[in-house]
């Protein structure tokens, strides 16, 4: 089976525009066919009436004179109309011209006075005759009387039902037309609103309406309510869930002092190799309890809610910050971004994002951080690079797992870079480390334009 609306629709209207000409010219036909009998029947029993004129009274005695039918097809030999009177006494035959030498065989049946029957017989050349036949009697006895017959070849009426049918085509084609174009039309009304339905789709997906609502016709409201709300319950149970890792991960932060504390007791009384192992056991805890709190502020990209957002102001913001501490006075902040350029994120996760990421490289840069953007057809390249030390490649893999730090003197968790990998993941984008002009580290960020987030987002 065919999923496709469209298809059924064109399916149904070519069967329709194939199927209902055909059973119209069929009925047409039968029905044209019913007339033409019947026009002709009559037309028969006129001449029949016409060919009875032809007995005469003479001198007291009923004699036969025949009469021309005014149709001269009945003189035209075999032109398909014929007539004959036969004397039942003499059994003496007068036939029309058109016979030339050939005699109708009347079917030997009980023929009442002045009655007429209808009978199929055979005429020349072994055509199919529709036969009209009546006795008239020469008085009331009725003992001598006169068999009256006219026919038609049957080819004859057929070819006046082909003639109508072959002039007729034309118009059962332009139905057949008409009822195409009224499929056409009718699948672009009944399309319309689902194009109409998905254009808003897109809308919603690309960030520029919050819902369907009121942007689709009457006949999906129902379904745009629907949506909507599934998109609200969707939100609800994100939020509901990053609040729950947030009150995890806080929930472990007095536990896990208090066994620091404990840690510090237990070296005191001697025990340094069990104090050195809670406290690695801590560490990596509380690596984890910040990586979740990371990870829960990540919004990531909620149908509706992502709207497109200028680089320039928010990058100017975040280096103003960092360049304002005691750390970074002497560092000089390149930024080169096209004012024009646009990312489709959420606010919160674009400032994360930037944010750890000028923050790594305020960290490790001597002199010079430069941010640029580089855009094309299909996605948006933020790249940060710094002077500093940078990172071998062998080390870059590992750089972007959880918690990995290449100097402890330094202040941090080591998350930075795998949370800005994980909120560029989650919207479809990428994170490349590689060797900047500058000596140092650089860090690619390549975000598409459209369809962020098509598969699911996995941050765990």
């Amino acid at each position: 089976m065919v999923n496709s609306l469209r298809f059924g629709l064109w399916a149904v209207g070519i069967a329709s525009a194939i199927l209902l000409p055909l059973i119209s010219a069929l009925g047409f036909r039968t029905a044209f066919e019913h007339h033409v009998q019947h026009s002709s029947i009559a037309e028969l029993e006129a001449d029949l009436r016409f060919m009875t004129r032809g007995l005469k009274l003479e001198n007291g005695v009923v004699v036969l004179v025949p009469k021309t039918l005014p149709d001269p097809r009945f003189e035209e030999p075999l032109s398909g109309l014929y007539w004959q009177i036969v004397d039942d006494k003499t059994q003496t035959i007068v036939r029309s011209g058109s016979l030339v030498t050939f005699t109708m065989k009347l079917p030997d049946d009980v023929l009442p006075l002045n009655t007429i029957h209808r009978h199929a017989v055979k005429g020349p050349d072994d055509v199919d005759l529709l036969l009209l036949e009546r006795r008239i009697p020469e008085g009331v006895e009725g003992k001598h009387s006169w068999r009256f017959a006219v026919a038609i070849d049957r080819n004859l009426l057929k070819s006046q039902v082909d003639a109508i049918m072959l002039d007729t085509a034309p118009v059962f084609m332009l139905l057949g037309f008409a009822l195409l174009i009224i499929t056409f039309v009718q699948g672009s009304m009944l399309m319309g609103p689902l194009n109409q339905a998905s254009h808003a789709l897109v809308l919603v997906r690309a960030g520029r309406q919050e819902r369907l609502t009121d942007m689709v016709p009457n006949e999906l409201d129902t379904f745009a309510r629907d949506f909507d709300a599934l998109l609200d319950a969707g939100e609800r149970q994100a939020r509901e869930a990053r609040e729950r890792a947030a009150d995890l991960a806080h929930s472990l932060r007095t536990p896990l002092a208090v066994l620091l504390a404990r840690a510090d007791e237990i070296e005191a009384a001697g025990q340094v190799g069990a104090a050195a192992t809670i406290r690695d056991i801590v560490t990596g805890l509380e690596h984890r309890a910040t990586r979740d709190l990371a990870r829960a502020n990540i919004h990531g990209p909620i149908l509706g809610r992502i709207v497109e957002l200028q680089l320039t102001p928010i990058i100017h913001q975040i280096t103003s910050a960092l360049a304002r501490t005691s750390t970074t006075e002497n560092l000089t902040w390149d930024v080169q971004v096209d004012p024009a350029h646009k990312v489709r994120l959420d606010q919160s996760d674009l400032t994360e994002l930037i944010g750890s990421l000028l923050d790594n490289a305020r960290k490790w840069a001597k002199s010079r951080i430069k941010i640029a953007t580089i855009s094309d057809q299909t996605s948006l390249r933020i790249l940060i690079e710094d002077d500093g030390p940078g990172i071998e490649p062998h080390q870059r893999r590992m750089a972007l797992s959880r918690g990995q730090k290449f100097d402890a003197n330094l202040s941090g968790t080591g998350l930075g870079l795998s949370i800005a990998q994980e909120i560029v993941q989650a919207y479809g984008g990428s994170l490349d480390l590689s060797d900047g002009l500058l000596g140092g580290l650089r860090v690619t960020l390549e975000l598409p334009h459209t369809n962020f987030g098509s598969g699911p987002i996995q941050l765990a």
